[in-house]
């Protein structure tokens, strides 16, 4: 029997930012993307537990990633893994800066910020840059901008729960792009130390969205996590 994998996009994605990663390990787990319209963490927490199966691993990025974490927090007994990419525990740098730019998606400049956020996401030099640009913003326009909004005000309201990682036991995989401008490298590799069963792994030539960037260096390290975490396929016994 394979687990599920249930999958959090990034603020203003969908499953389209996973699509070529889920296809790779559909021989291991069962995808399932959820997307979060709560205007807070804690309601897309509550989003993703009354969707999820009773037992999933999950997998986030960004904002998608900040949910999967503070979903394992909140239901330890119901994840079986967690996957976070670009993502930390702490509070937001500047709340204000997040209601602004929820204010300008409600405003009229969908297009604007959009374009800023594609621009800061992807690392436009690295081998497929550009055309991760390009899903990055056709995922956007499709989600629109009040669900980005609802999500940029999640994010900005956002608490501090890493005095509470110690409390996340299952085996977990913190993956970063090297050039990720939202969120250091350095603090996936600090996430994972504060873990106690998580391994850290970076991608070269890579900004903040590795599914989408590096599709074959991150299927390889998922699937190297899934087997030695006994989560893939009739692996997935925790004893």
């Amino acid at each position: 029997m394979k687990p599920a994998l249930v999958m959090i996009p990034a603020l203003g994605c969908d499953g389209e930012l996973y699509r070529e990663v889920a296809a790779g390990l559909a021989d291991l787990v069962e995808p399932q993307t959820i997307i979060c319209g709560g205007g807070t963490i804690a309601a897309s927490v509550i989003e993703v537990l009354n969707q999820a199966p009773p037992t999933f691993a999950i997998l986030g990025t960004s904002f998608g990633g900040r949910v999967a974490l503070e979903t394992a927090l909140e239901a330890p007994e119901r994840v079986l893994g967690l996957w976070v990419i670009g993502a930390g525990p702490g509070p937001v740098a500047d709340p204000a800066a997040g209601r602004r730019r929820s204010a300008r998606l409600r405003g009229g400049e969908f297009d604007a910020v959009i374009g800023e956020l594609a621009d800061m996401a992807v690392y436009l030099p690295g081998p497929r840059g550009a055309a991760a640009h390009e899903t990055a913003l056709r995922m956007m326009r499709r989600q629109g901008a009040e669900l980005m909004a609802r999500q940029s005000d999640a994010m900005a309201s956002r608490g501090d729960v890493t005095a509470r990682l110690g409390e996340i036991k299952c085996p977990a995989l913190m993956l970063w792009g090297n050039r990720d401008q939202f969120s250091n490298p350095s603090d996936g590799l600090a996430l994972a130390a504060a873990l106690p069963n998580a391994r850290f792994v970076e991608i070269p030539d890579c900004g903040h969205f590795p599914t989408l960037e590096a599709h074959g260096e991150t299927l390889d390290a998922a699937r190297h996590w899934l087997h030695a975490s006994r989560l893939a396929g009739q692996d997935r016994s925790r004893g």
